[in-house]
């Protein structure tokens, strides 16, 4: 026997042995592959998480920003052009279940290389847009407050203020659905939320009192609540809040410049609740797609961020203190707003909206010694937004804003030297281009 003819041999014993074995040996398969299923039940863009019976849609934007600015009342430290881009993401989860549907909702905005007025400290800005979480008729976390819904429906302008309730505040509200489109809403809203301002600094007025405010801690929350009609054409809502004002502690001031805090108390204890009322009517135009008009009104005594006080040129604060003794104290700001909207697809990429915005706030002794406070703004807005292929659009605002503020101040004390307080006109407008990828 030749050497080839063992190799040979041993090769074939071994080969039938390994049979042998493998025969012995379980069948395994392969591991199941679970692919994305998509979810029709709450509209396109969703699909069932692998393994769960939640369905999740991930959306964003990126907007890319191009202002100038023009009128009066500007000063070299103030931008006449500025540019600005943002990115925003959202998850939204939802499940049916037995007591109704189970949604969360997050959204984050990153804000790149955002600038301060002198362009200074310039830095990327994170934010939290939406928290929250809905049970059946429970809402609860960072959402939209349920005063209104103009700005959270509709707002459609790119940059020009209008001045109604636009906060998303920390909230926990239930809203009844009774049928036939109508709802009614009570939301539980924290009051730190709708703030119009926080401090007042120090100073003396006309009469050389010393004039200051301090804003106190919460004790409670605001209560907001809602009434709602949807229908086919459109829909109506009337709505009221309450708004607690309180002072912090009291302070005092070197006023002498000896070194020394004077004794003047300037910062009296006063806890008052403000309130607010408001009514929104939207009308559809069914002969244009898209098409509304809507207009919202509010009223308010002691709760002036309702009207959108924050969106004027000065900004107010929702109540301001008197000096002790002076004509008496805790006058709290009052005052009403408009906002009403027009817009539509005027082709099936052409889209226009044209905006107007009115308030009016008042402070009765603001300032005291009988020196009242206040402000009237208003604000024209037009925009078109042309879609150059789905989910790219250029959008072109223009904007003007005339505000006239009563008993302005000017300069503040500098040792016994008084304020200084006059009557301001400005004019504002304002032009720019926004690009945005939608997906």
């Amino acid at each position: 026997m030749t050497m080839k003819s063992l190799l040979l041999g041993a090769a074939a014993g071994i080969a039938a042995i390994g049979t042998a074995q493998a025969a012995d040996l379980p069948m395994t398969k392969g591991e199941a592959v679970e692919y994305v299923k998509v979810c029709s039940a709450f509209g396109p863009g969703f699909f069932y998480i692998p393994g769960s019976d939640t369905c999740l849609k991930i959306g964003g934007e990126i907007r890319a920003d191009y202002r100038v600015f023009g009128g009066t009342g500007f000063s070299r430290d103030d931008n006449r052009s500025a540019f600005g881009t943002q990115g925003r993401i959202w998850f939204d989860a939802r499940t049916e279940t037995e007591w109704g549907l189970l949604r969360s909702y997050f959204q984050i905005n990153a804000s790149g290389r955002t600038a301060s007025a002198t362009g200074l400290g310039t830095q990327n800005k994170f934010e939290v847009d939406k928290a929250f979480i809905q049970f059946g008729g429970l809402t609860a976390g960072y959402a939209h407050s349920f005063f209104g819904f103009y700005d959270n429906d509709y707002g459609n302008t790119i940059w020009a203020p209008y001045y109604a309730e636009s906060s998303t505040v920390n909230l926990l509200a239930y809203t009844a659905q009774f049928g036939g489109g109508f709802s009614a809403t009570l939301s539980i809203e924290d009051g730190r939320d709708h703030r119009a301002d926080n401090t007042f600094a120090p100073f003396q007025n006309a009469n050389g009192d010393l004039v200051g405010y301090r804003r106190g801690g919460q004790q409670f929350p605001d209560v907001v609540g809602q009434l709602r009609l949807d229908q086919s054409w459109g829909g109506l809502a009337v709505q009221a809040a309450i708004h607690q004002n309180r002072s912090g502690e009291n302070f005092s001031i070197d006023t002498d410049g000896d070194g020394i805090a004077d004794t003047d108390v300037i910062n009296p204890h006063k806890s008052k609740v403000g309130w607010a009322v408001g009514a929104t009517a939207l009308v559809k135009i069914p002969a244009i797609e898209e098409g509304h008009f809507i207009v919202e009104g509010q009223y308010a005594n002691g709760a002036t961020h309702y009207l959108g006080s924050g969106n004027t040129i000065s900004g107010t604060s929702d109540y301001y203190l008197a000096p002790v003794g002076v004509f008496g104290q805790g006058k709290a700001g009052k005052g009403w707003s408009v906002v009403a909207e027009l817009g539509g697809n005027i082709t099936p990429v052409l889209n226009a909206n044209l905006v107007g915005s009115y308030i009016d706030t008042k402070y009765d002794n603001a300032w005291g010694g009988g020196l009242d406070y206040g402000v009237k703004e208003y604000t024209i807005a037009g925009n078109l937004t042309y879609t150059i292929v789905k989910g790219l659009t250029v959008g072109l605002e223009v904007a003007y804003t005339r505000e006239q503020t009563d008993n302005s101040l000017i300069s503040a004390a500098e040792g016994e030297t008084a304020a200084v307080f006059k009557d301001v006109k400005r004019n504002v407008w304002q032009a720019g281009v926004r690009l945005k990828r939608k997906f």
